[in-house]
């Protein structure tokens, strides 16, 4: 390589490259196959001893520890189920690493990974269970279809005259307890977009403050999917944005009928999002 070639390619890393605010890196995974590939993927390729914590976006967390591709401890799982390395047979232990990389994966993305020096020193007969046996195991441990969208659930194929009634007080109680996430809000009339509410980022001389023209438009084309749909959609309904790659900042609307509420969001608090939702409706993830 000739040295106007390094020079050129130095100036465009400096040129791409971003600073690191948080030691947490994204796994890449749309889907939990994809995620589970993922982790086995960062146990096959951890040589020295690391401490690695895993978790996803409703807070749900592994944290294990990895030497020369081997699982050798588990300190923390979301479900409290952690094996017992001295006392378990090597075969249910790899069947219980398998099940527990299973889990975290199904969880909901994006998945995150921090990657820490081991608080105390390896003992030499720590030989831990290879990935290859945790990736054998779990071959035969089958992972959920990923929902076509993220939080709302799936439209019916048919709609009865039974449909549940609109919640039309939902879009001003989502606006309120966002405030425990978001961090911009805004809340204004479903049909005219006439600004009621804004806090945060979003609130006026701030930098996320939309303008009336803005909220106009964003309602009448609010109102023209609801023509696509034909009625199909019952209300509230919950609109996810997210930034592509999972880093960011996501949008969150919730819209009842006559108000619509926004919530911007760090990407990475999808999972209080998704729980606040739940209060509202019930539904599953």
């Amino acid at each position: 390589m000739m040295d106007t070639e390094i020079l050129e390619l130095l100036e465009d890393i400096g040129r791409t490259s971003t600073a690191r605010l948080s030691p947490a890196v994204l796994l890449a995974g749309d889907t939990a196959q994809e995620r589970r590939q993922s982790v086995l993927g960062t146990i096959r390729g951890t040589v020295l001893p690391r401490r690695l914590e895993f978790t996803a976006a409703n807070g749900d967390c592994l944290a294990i520890e990895v030497n020369s591709s081997r699982i050798t401890d588990v300190f923390r799982d979301s479900t409290g189920d952690v094996p017992d390395f001295e006392t378990e047979p090597r075969d249910e232990m790899a069947g219980r690493l398998a099940q527990l990389v299973s889990d975290i994966a199904a969880a909901p993305g994006p998945l995150e990974l921090i990657s820490k020096r081991p608080e105390t020193a390896m003992e030499a007969d720590d030989v831990g269970i290879t990935y290859s046996e945790v990736e054998t195991a779990c071959a035969g441990i089958d992972l959920p279809e990923e929902p076509r969208v993220a939080i709302v659930p799936d439209v019916p194929e048919e709609v009865t005259k039974d449909a549940p009634a609109e919640d039309t007080g939902a879009a001003s109680r989502f606006y309120e307890n966002a405030a425990a996430f978001a961090k911009g809000r805004a809340l204004f009339d479903g049909q005219s977009g006439e600004d009621l509410k804004f806090d945060g980022i979003c609130a006026p001389g701030q930098p996320a403050h939309p303008d009336q023209d803005i909220l106009h438009r964003f309602a009448r084309d609010l109102a023209g999917w609801d023509v696509d749909t034909n009625g199909a959609l019952s209300r509230p309904q919950l609109v996810v944005f997210r930034p592509s790659g999972g880093q960011g900042t996501g949008l969150a609307l919730l819209r009842d009928g006559q108000q619509t509420a926004a919530a911007l969001h760090d990407a990475r608090k999808l999972g209080a999002v998704v729980n606040l939702w739940k209060s509202f409706k019930g539904v599953a993830e």
